[in-house]
């Protein structure tokens, strides 16, 4: 073996003894055809080993880097390729964002080419790199300086020795690790500055735009979270806003908008403002652990109060009011019947029996509870009295108790409280749904197959549907029959500024959302930003924060109602109208005896003349 293969050998030794996991990768090229099947036994007896050789279409290996198998560990790959085809792979690895913090890249070059490959490679992507030829190699590391540059930095030499025991032919001098675990690496950003792309969307991340475009934290929960983030791991932060005011959503050409499009082109570093996890975004973002969940609610106007001009009348069902209507006028003909059978009978004077307009009128009486002046002397009428009078007892009592009841508790239209009754109300009541666009509710429903969702989608009005912003949204519900539909606090938050008691809330949410913070592809602090939420969310801090927000809103209610009023013309109109109808059916019978009276005089003074013709 020549002096350079054992040289080659030992180096590749060296690194493995430094590396961390079990799972190890070659990718090489020509230049060390000779050697390959000794450097892959030498990595066996390290832990699993997968081999690449050199090709420009690297299938394989992306898919051996996106594959989930051994993801959750880290895995080492070793990279031994001319320089050029060094700098091929890692500008692949950038182009199709395969930058992960679960794989660690240790290169052996022989031209030091750490500007070149620190230019198209992405934070995420950590490499270790050994330079040299001959017998002595420099080591190099990746990381971001301060201003947010990724650059190499060297961390010691290795030199081999040709004479000597094989364990005193390596002499490496080292000032550093060659491999930090990402937890270590992070733990402290060192001051520097990261960018988050925010829009400004209360309670969450409340921001104020200065004079000179600087975009300043105003407050919000998200502002909190990220200000104790950049304070734990020492960062400070830059707001980038986003022009269009969206979350995020995917355009035609696989680019997304909002605040997702600012991290998918490396504009920001993260983004964090209330932030659905949705299938299409995480394959362009990495996504922390959700740190706040809720669902989404439907708001509407608050359901008006129904029409009580005939309140009078609701105690009965109409068939009830036809059967008491045709009880009272039988009652009538019944006694009347029994007392002239009786005194026709009985040999009674036909002088004491009474009217059937009598009867009637007093059986009127009774059912309203005005009393009863007629004094039956038979015990057939009295029986018959007696029973109409418990009758009249128990409709007065069923009608009183209800009619209070009625009166004096508002009687609503129907609210939408599900995704059905929204439908429904679509269909027959021209209602109307709204949404702010981009974000992941209007996907829900823009992207369903099949349900009700779709159901819904098909009857959505895109020309008056969209909405641009949640106060826009809870604003319009006040205009229309339109629903609202978004995240819960957002929504109760702006409908407590403008008065609870102009909306409702449906009483059942959908779509359950988790809120997290959106990272670049790779990002290797996101598993630090995963345990200080845990922290955070554990010790009841993001709670605290969201009841902070809540307490802070002062409520636009003043016309709530505190508990059943006074009765008002509104609730009595049936009744006034029951006194107009009869003053109606009077005058229209005044007029007809008049008329009557006076057909009846003329008839009489024609008689009267024909009369005293003969005579």
């Amino acid at each position: 073996m020549s002096n350079r293969s054992e040289v080659l050998l030992a180096l590749v030794g060296f690194m493995l003894d430094k590396m961390m996991g079990y799972h190890f990768y070659l990718v090489y090229d020509q230049m060390i055809d000779d050697l390959s099947d000794p450097i892959i036994r030498q990595m066996q007896n390290y832990g699993d080993v997968a081999v690449f050789p050199y090709d420009t279409d690297f299938t394989a290996l992306q898919q051996m880097i996106r594959g989930f198998y051994h993801t959750g560990n880290l895995r080492n790959i070793l990279v031994i390729c001319s320089s050029e085809k060094t700098l091929q792979l890692f500008r692949m690895i950038t182009r199709r964002n395969l930058q992960t913090p679960s794989v660690h890249w240790f290169v052996i070059l022989e031209e030091n080419i750490a500007k070149d490959i620190a230019s198209v490679i992405k934070e995420g992507t950590q490499v270790s790199m050994a330079v040299g030829q001959s017998t002595a190699y420099d080591f190099f590391i990746s990381h971001v300086n301060k201003n947010d540059e990724i650059v190499f930095t060297e961390i010691g030499s290795w030199k081999w020795s040709p004479t000597g025991s094989p364990s005193r032919k390596t002499s490496p001098t080292f000032s550093q690790p060659l491999y930090r675990p990402m937890r270590e690496m992070y733990r402290n950003f060192g001051g520097r500055v990261m960018k988050s792309a925010v829009i400004d969307n209360t309670p969450f991340f409340k921001v104020n735009v200065l004079p000179d475009g600087t975009v300043m934290p105003d407050s919000g929960i998200d502002s909190k979270v990220l200000e104790t983030l950049g304070k734990v791991l020492n960062f400070t932060y830059q707001l980038v806003i986003t022009e269009d005011g969206q979350w995020g959503g995917e355009m035609a050409n696989g680019s997304f908008t909002g605040m997702i499009g600012k991290v998918q082109s490396g504009k920001a570093h993260f983004a964090i403002n209330e932030i659905t996890i949705t299938g299409p975004r995480e394959r362009v973002v990495d996504f922390t652990l959700p740190y706040f969940m809720e669902s989404t609610a439907m708001v509407s106007r608050a359901p008006a109060e129904k029409n009580r001009a005939f309140a009078v009348f609701s105690p009965f069902t109409a068939e009830v009011w036809l059967m008491l209507c045709i009880t009272t006028l039988l009652m009538g003909p019944l006694i009347t019947g029994a007392t002239r059978i009786r005194g026709t009978y009985f040999q009674y004077d036909q002088s004491q029996i009474h009217s059937l307009s009598d009867f009637e009128f007093n059986i009127y009486r009774s059912l309203v509870i005005q009393g009863n002046f007629l004094f039956p002397s038979g015990w057939c009428q009295r029986s018959l009295f007696l029973m109409w009078f418990f009758f009249c007892f128990l409709i007065y009592a069923l009608y009183a108790g209800t009619l209070t009841a009625v009166l004096t508790i508002p009687s609503f239209e129907k609210p939408i409280d599900s995704l059905t009754d929204l439908l429904v109300a679509m269909d027959k009541d021209d209602f109307k749904a709204n949404v702010v666009r981009g974000t992941s509710n209007e996907f829900i429903f823009s992207l369903a197959t099949g349900g009700i969702y779709k159901e819904i989608w098909d009857r959505f009005d895109f020309d008056d549907g969209y909405v641009y912003s949640w106060d826009e949204g809870v604003a319009k519900v006040l205009t229309g029959k339109y629903v609202y539909m978004n995240a819960y606090l957002g929504a109760l938050i702006r409908a407590k500024r403008r008065g609870l008691h102009n909306f409702y809330f449906g009483r059942n949410t959908f779509y359950p959302q988790s809120y997290s913070i959106a990272c670049s592809n790779g990002s290797p602090y996101k598993v630090l930003f995963d345990s200080l939420l845990i922290k955070m969310t554990s010790a009841g801090l993001v709670q605290k924060w969201t009841q902070d927000e809540v307490d802070k809103v002062r409520s636009g209610d003043t016309g709530g109602s505190n508990g059943p009023g006074a009765i008002t013309l509104v609730h009595l109109q049936a009744s006034f109208f029951i006194v107009v109808i009869g003053y109606t059916v009077a005058v229209v019978a005044l007029i007809g005896e008049k008329i009557k009276s006076a057909h009846i005089d003329s008839h009489l003074r024609k008689n009267s003349v024909k009369v005293n013709g003969y005579f």
